[in-house]
C-alpha cells in the first residue's frame, strides 16, 4: 500500500504539469477559439460584404447604348416626328371638325411622348440617335422606312391632292403608321424590363390601337373601306 506522502506527491505533480499545460503557448495545427468580440465582428464583416454584393447586382441600372430601352426611344421618336408632320399638314387643310380635333390630338401626344423618350435618353446619358440600324433592338435591321412609315412622296401628296382625297389618303397612312408603331410598342413589351419604358410601350398600344378603330369609322363615313388586316409582310 502507498504510503501518504507518495500519494499526495503523485497529486501535486499531476497539478504542476496540468497547470503547465494551460500556459504553454497554442501549438500550430489546433484550433484556437476566438474571444466572442472578435467572432462578432466577423459575422459582422461577412453580413456587410454579403450585403454590398447583393446590392451590386440587384441594384437597377441605367440602359445601355446597345439596350432595347434605347433602340426602341430611338426608333419611336423617328416614327412619331412623322406622324407628327402629317398629322399638322391634315390639320390645317381639314374642315372636318373631328378630323381636325383627331389630328391635333396625334400631334400634341405624340409630341409630348417625344420629349419624354429624349429625356429619358439624356437621363441615361445616352445620345438620341445611335449607330445601329432601324429596328436592330427588335432583330430586325432595317435600311429603308421602319413599318408602317409613309413615303416622302405619299407625305407630299397630303399637301397637292384636293382637301377630300387627301383625308382619305391621310387616314390610310395614319393607320398603317400607328400599326406599325403599336407592333414596335408590343415588342418593346416583350423585350424591355425598364418600368418607364415599359409604361410608355403600353400607352402606345393602348392609345394607337383605340384611334385606329376612330379612323376607321371616318373612313366608313367616307364610303372608304376600313383597314383591318396587319401590315404588309414586306413592311414588318
Amino acid at each position: 500500500m502507498a504510503s501518504p506522502k507518495r500519494s499526495i506527491w503523485k497529486i501535486e505533480r499531476f497539478r504542476d504539469q496540468h497547470e503547465g499545460a494551460k500556459n504553454d503557448p497554442p501549438r500550430n495545427g489546433f484550433f484556437v477559439p476566438l474571444p466572442s468580440s472578435a467572432l462578432a465582428l466577423g459575422i459582422l464583416a461577412a453580413i456587410v460584404i454579403g450585403a454590398s454584393v447583393f446590392v451590386w447586382t440587384a441594384w437597377p441600372r441605367d440602359p445601355g447604348n446597345d439596350s432595347a430601352e434605347a433602340g426602341f426611344l430611338r426608333d419611336m421618336f423617328v416614327h412619331h416626328s412623322q406622324a407628327v408632320e402629317m398629322a399638322m399638314i391634315i390639320r390645317d387643310r381639314t374642315g372636318d371638325e373631328n378630323l381636325h380635333f383627331m389630328a391635333t390630338d396625334i400631334a400634341l401626344t405624340q409630341s409630348t411622348q417625344m420629349g419624354t423618350m429624349q429625356g429619358y435618353l439624356d437621363l441615361w446619358g445616352l445620345p438620341l440617335t445611335g449607330t445601329d440600324a432601324p429596328m436592330t433592338w427588335m432583330g430586325m435591321p432595317t435600311e429603308g422606312l421602319m413599318p408602317g412609315m409613309a413615303t416622302p412622296d405619299e407625305i407630299a401628296q397630303l399637301e397637292s391632292l384636293p382637301v377630300d382625297q387627301a383625308e382619305v389618303l391621310f387616314l390610310n397612312l395614319m393607320i398603317r403608321h400607328h400599326q406599325g408603331g403599336v407592333d414596335m410598342a408590343e415588342a418593346a413589351l416583350e423585350r424591355c424590363d425598364e418600368e418607364h419604358v415599359r409604361e410608355m410601350a403600353d400607352r402606345i398600344v393602348l392609345l394607337q390601337a383605340g384611334e385606329i378603330d376612330a379612323m376607321n369609322q371616318m373612313l366608313e363615313a367616307r364610303g372608304e373601306e376600313p383597314i383591318t388586316d396587319p401590315l404588309p409582310e414586306h413592311d414588318h
